[in-house]
């Protein structure tokens, strides 16, 4: 039988720490929200100024994305 390494036992709660960076630096959480913000007005250009055969395509995609928001939204603000 082998004997388990100790370094295994010191790398799972260096691993725990790496899990919370948005609890503590809050910098992930503004990459993302960043990203998304692009990401939408990307989308929002594409269904404007885009090529016409894909824009009812991203009308559409954006429609669906403003009612989940608006739904998911709606439940926040109703369960506390």
């Amino acid at each position: 039988m082998t004997k388990q390494s100790p370094a295994h036992a010191t790398a799972i709660p260096q691993a725990e720490a790496r899990k919370s960076c948005c609890s503590k630096m809050k910098t992930c959480c503004q990459k993302a929200t960043r990203a998304r913000e692009i990401g939408l007005a990307g989308m929002t250009a594409m269904a404007t100024f885009g090529p016409k055969r894909f824009r009812p395509y991203f009308q559409q995609i954006l429609a669906v994305i403003a009612v989940v928001t608006a739904t998911v939204e709606f439940f926040r603000k109703r369960k506390g």
